[in-house]
């Protein structure tokens, strides 16, 4: 991908505080924002495996107990997808071993796994390479657009619990799988196998994220499966908005 991997993948969207039954202030939370950069990911038809860590950035404003600042530069390891979820120490934190977020949803993607240029106008806009994939590949300019929102509870080993969601946004140009001038969803899905053939073609990038986790009382697990899948449906939603605009 030409730029940062902000998922396959960039900047997310914050995900209001109603969506996570917020509760009021406790002295011993994780709350706030959580930006990362740098790093290296390899994307293929069915894996995502990020090699090496990520760094915290100045604009993190992510706190645990009682209002510590995670602060910057602190290297964060993630976890590599697919994987059974609930995926505990999804994102871990150097120097900080209490600092725990478990990813607990992954996606969705987009249910359309027509990703030529009648399908993206029958689907507004968006496709999967292959049904049931997380990332939802969409047309940006010359370039496609992939997006993978990712969720979960986050803990520093007190009450209350917080939950969190996050989505990376990325651009793939025709270059960077060996083609010149405009990339499609249909060609960049055609890279990967097509719909029902995936094959072991990847492409290799930077990557950066923003991830917002807010206080809340940690409800039944079916309820925060639920709660953070209607979360990722909105991020989406509204970095696609945004995109287009």
């Amino acid at each position: 991908m030409k730029k940062s991997f902000s998922g396959v993948i960039a900047t997310a969207a914050v995900v209001g505080c109603g969506l996570f039954f917020s509760t009021g202030t406790a002295s011993a939370e994780v709350v706030g924002l959580l930006v990362l950069n740098g790093g290296q990911v390899t994307v293929n038809a069915t894996t995502l495996s990020w090699v090496g860590t990520a760094i915290t950035a100045g604009s993190t404003t992510l706190t645990y107990g009682a209002g510590i600042p995670v602060g910057s530069p602190v290297n964060v390891t993630l976890l590599g997808l697919p994987a059974a979820t609930p995926l505990d120490s999804f994102m871990t934190f150097q120097g900080i071993p209490g600092l725990d977020f478990t990813l607990d949803v992954i996606g969705p993607g987009s249910g359309n796994t027509d990703c030529s240029a009648a399908g993206l106008l029958a689907n507004s806009g968006d496709c999967s390479a292959f049904a049931g994939s997380p990332i939802v590949l969409s047309q940006a300019g010359t370039d496609v657009e992939a997006s993978l929102a990712l969720s979960g509870t986050a803990s520093d080993g007190t009450l209350p619990g917080s939950t969190w969601a996050g989505a990376f946004d990325e651009t793939v140009n025709a270059a960077q799988i060996g083609l010149t001038g405009t990339l499609t969803p249909a060609l960049l899905q055609a890279y990967f196998g097509g719909p029902s053939s995936p094959n072991s073609n990847s492409i290799t990038t930077s990557y950066s994220g923003t991830f917002s986790a807010v206080v809340s009382a940690v409800p039944e697990p079916t309820t925060i499966g639920m709660s953070l899948l209607g979360g990722s449906l909105i991020l989406l939603a509204g970095i696609r908005r945004r995109r287009r605009s």
